[in-house]
């Protein structure tokens, strides 16, 4: 091979790998974020380096450390955020249902497991269940009351394994006449001055509103039927009486505006 051959093979390699070079540069360029592309630059302009900001969101932004910081709009309080305040959680709900047969309390107490029966403090027996938590009250006359749901699926649930349990026994136990006989919920709420909302003149006229704080912190407000609401002045209510979650949020509704006019700031 001549030495003029030798040399154009070298020129023509050496054009193809700094080409290469160059390609691979470019991806990198590519690959790098906004803020940190407009901070290589500035820097290889020779205007002096400068710190990369990677809180900022706007790509086409200057990096520079002297620039302010843009105010942050306030987050206000919406009808939602409010309505958020006064949603409901069920505590407790208390269920009956009829067995449909007469009951030996002395055989279940001595064959089924987690029974208390003491026929000298209280006639009926006690039963527990692990899963749904629960607690069944059976009476002689084959009376179930199933107490300790959070939920009506999980109530119906604990009545029926209540049911079986008994059932297993040798009873000829039939599922009758299931009803929920009352649902204890709770909210948290704001602050509410109770001493302003009890000393109001249309509220001494109403006997559905009561207020002792000598004798209880709470507050009584019986004006809705079929749910009683106490009232704290940390604003934790306690509702009592209804027999679906639709009373409830009802009840919340007609309660909403009146704790709102004694809020407490």
């Amino acid at each position: 091979m001549n030495e003029s051959a030798l040399e154009r093979y070298f020129d023509h390699f050496i054009e193809n790998d700094s080409s290469r070079k160059e390609k691979e540069v470019n991806e990198e360029f590519l690959c790098l974020l906004p803020d940190e592309l407009l901070a290589l630059n500035k820097d290889d302009t020779g205007n002096g380096s400068s710190s990369l900001d990677y809180n900022s969101q706007n790509p086409t932004a200057g990096a520079s450390s002297t620039s302010a910081p843009e105010d942050r709009p306030a987050t206000h309080v919406t009808s939602v955020t409010q309505q958020q305040q006064f949603l409901p959680q069920i505590q407790n709900i208390i269920c009956t249902v009829n067995l449909g047969c007469q009951l030996d309390l002395d055989l279940i107490a001595r064959k089924a497991w987690n029974v208390e029966y003491n026929p000298e403090v209280y006639k009926a027996l006690t039963m527990r269940l692990r899963q749904p938590r629960t607690t069944a009250v059976i009476y002689k006359s084959g009376t179930l009351v199933c107490l300790g749901a959070k939920s009506v699926v999980q109530a119906r649930l604990a009545a029926r394994r209540f049911s079986r349990i008994v059932q297993k026994l040798g009873f000829p136990v039939r599922f009758l006449n299931f009803k929920i006989q009352n649902t204890m919920a709770s909210c948290n709420t704001f602050a509410v001055s109770l001493e302003q909302l009890a000393l109001q003149q249309h509220c001494r006229s109403l006997p559905t509103l009561s207020y002792e704080a000598e004798l209880f912190p709470g507050l009584f407000y019986t004006g809705i039927p079929n749910v009683s609401i106490v009232i704290f002045a940390n604003g934790k209510m306690s509702l009592v009486g209804a027999t679906t979650e639709a009373q409830i949020y009802e009840a919340l509704g007609i309660i909403r505006p009146i704790l709102s006019r004694f809020r407490r700031h």
